[in-house]
């Protein structure tokens, strides 16, 4: 197959970093520092001239200067200097760039021109670009990250994301550490003078390596009607969760003045063209890591049905739990007869409502650890219920035996599981590092790990 244009920014053969400074104060400075210390296996070259050498590594004055190929350019010096390296990479063939710094058509007059004058220079000798105003793109395959912020460690996954702004930087190690997301790629179009988000679905539509898309988008850059063709048939191949902001005018404006976007159209009638390509939408940031998260963790596991098994500790949480979940398009599930029975054995001294399911009260007469054992394989082995969501106790979970046996072969069973703990185990990260290294997912609500559930299903109308 021939080559993709957008695999030279995610697997280039040699990235030069124009404008890396040896000043780890500086934002350029960890532009070459992520790419040294999380160990990229291809060749890089510093640029910068009077520096003989950064961070152990060979400095350049120019371009020009090095004598091996170069197939990309992180541009990493302020936009009025920017043109100039543009030209110098005109002059050393180089096949992709990436234009770091703002300064562009987001300030007006004036950065639209300089934009414009790029954005002639790289189209009339067949460079691709990402940008201006961008942080990215990220493969974590081979250690390639493009940021601000300095970062230790990777965490690979199957989640791909396209962004239009940089909102992610400042997250991205509390996404794949505390939040436990495995990343595979990430581009951040930027203010889009080239590269827009319609090349970027196609690409990671067909990326083996991408299990689950999370788009964010202020604008559409490219053909509408080109973007929702393209968006469905990503959606056929895998799920897709799309966050559109700059909903209303005064986002709308907020855009403009951040990445130089003319976010126009009415919302409904993008909800409404969203519906027919099978796509996601989640209407906030926090739905929208959920969703992928979800997506990420149980793929390819789909759900079956909408019908939905709920265990609290508190009565009163069981409650709100199943609004949510009639909410969200679930019926509760209906226990077989031998599951009733199964369960009636380690319920209180009175008659037994199975869904939602009481914990406290079956654990103040029994073992919590043989209530756990009961419930969860009662439960995932019953053909009456899709999926379960279930709030977990205090206490280390790995100390538990047995406990979560029949929850890890939910997974084989072919039922999607989310858990959320109660309120004194949320501190207690040992043991959702473990239940998630396992794969299944925590979230720190109930509703959330409901809402989580249901975008398996692609529902998501309130």
């Amino acid at each position: 197959m021939e080559r993709h244009f957008l695999d030279t920014f995610f697997n280039p053969h040699g990235v030069a970093v124009v404008g890396a400074s040896r000043n780890p104060l500086k934002i350029s400075h960890n532009l070459l520092a992520n790419l040294v210390n999380l160990k990229y296996e291809g060749p890089v070259y510093p640029v910068n001239p009077g520096v003989p050498d950064m961070l152990g590594i060979k400095t350049f004055p120019r371009l020009q200067s090095i004598e091996q190929p170069v197939d990309l350019v992180v541009c990493g010096v302020p936009a009025t200097a920017s043109l100039d390296v543009i030209k110098d990479c005109v002059e050393k063939r180089v096949k992709a760039v990436v234009v770091v710094a703002g300064g562009f058509s987001e300030t007006g007059e004036q950065g639209r021109a300089l934009q414009a004058e790029i954005a002639r220079l790289l189209r009339e000798n067949g460079i691709r670009a990402i940008g201006p105003n961008s942080l990215s793109p990220i493969n974590t395959r081979n250690h390639f990250l493009v940021g601000f912020s300095l970062h230790e460690a990777l965490r690979k996954g199957g989640a791909s994301f396209i962004f239009q702004s940089g909102l992610y930087e400042p997250r991205l190690d509390w996404i794949m550490g505390h939040f436990h997301l495995g990343l595979n790629k990430l581009i951040d179009l930027g203010n889009k003078m080239d590269v827009n988000e319609v090349e970027a679905l196609a690409y990671l539509a067909d990326d083996p390596e991408t299990t689950v898309i999370a788009l964010h988008l202020e604008s559409i850059a490219g053909d509408a009607r080109e973007f929702f063709r393209v968006l469905k048939e990503a959606s056929a191949k895998k799920p897709v969760v799309v966050l559109k902001s700059a909903r209303t005018p005064s986002a709308a404006k907020a855009a403009s003045s951040h990445t130089g976007a003319i976010a126009t159209g009415n919302s409904l009638v993008f909800d409404a063209a969203l519906r027919q390509t099978g796509a996601v939408r989640a209407q906030t940031l926090e739905e929208f890591f959920d969703f992928t998260k979800a997506f990420e963790y149980f793929s390819p596991l789909r759900l079956r049905g909408n019908r939905i098994a709920v265990a609290t500790f508190p009565g009163g949480e069981a409650v709100l739990t199943t609004d949510v979940c009639e909410q969200w398009g679930f019926t509760p599930a209906k226990a077989g007869g031998a599951t009733f029975t199964r369960l009636q054995a380690v319920a209180g001294p009175w008659p037994l409502n199975p869904n939602p399911f009481d914990l406290g009260v079956s654990s103040q007469f029994n073992d919590p650890r043989k209530v756990y054992r009961v419930l969860l394989e009662a439960l995932t082995g019953d053909e009456g219920v899709d999926c379960l969501a279930v709030e977990i106790e205090p206490g280390n979970m790995e100390s538990l035996d047995g406990v979560f046996e029949p929850l890890l072969r939910a997974r084989e069973r072919g039922k999607p599981l989310t858990v959320w703990p109660i309120e004194s185990l949320r501190q207690d990260r040992a043991s959702i590092h473990w239940i998630e290294a396992h794969h299944i997912p925590v979230y720190p609500t109930g509703e959330r790990a409901v809402k989580a559930l249901a975008a398996l299903r692609g529902h998501t109308v309130r």
